[in-house]
């Protein structure tokens, strides 16, 4: 495994792990996803708002990307059929994934504050 897959691997384990004690998931719900080629889902899943799934993309890399970050979170999220996307990444020198930052569009936290009644954009 290459070294940036394992940078990827740790974020995504820490993130789920965080998930999981916070939100106190016992049943283990919140898990990484598999590789499903060119219909990827995102990289974590089991996550719901107001009864969604969220698609969670993390990412581990010296430099942002944000506008590329997040249309990838979009086009996962639609692969997954879920309304809600983010991503997480983690930022340089930070160890505690509760520290991670979290990146989503205005309509996407629109939907969310508002119980996922705003309706879909055209």
């Amino acid at each position: 495994m290459s070294k940036a897959k394992q940078k990827g691997t740790a974020a995504e384990t820490a993130v789920v792990n965080y998930l999981r004690q916070a939100l106190d998931d016992t049943e283990h719900t919140i898990h990484r996803e598999t590789l499903h080629g060119t219909r990827d889902i995102g990289d974590i899943s089991g996550l719901k708002i107001h009864g969604e799934f969220v698609v969670i993309e993390v990412k581990n890399r010296k430099q942002y990307a944000l506008k590329e970050w997040l249309a990838e979170a979009r086009v996962e999220a639609g692969n997954a059929d879920a309304p809600y996307y983010v991503v997480a990444f983690k930022p340089v020198r930070v160890t505690n994934p509760a520290d991670y930052f979290v990146l989503t569009d205005l309509h996407t936290l629109a939907r969310i504050a508002g119980h996922g009644i705003i309706e879909e954009e055209s």
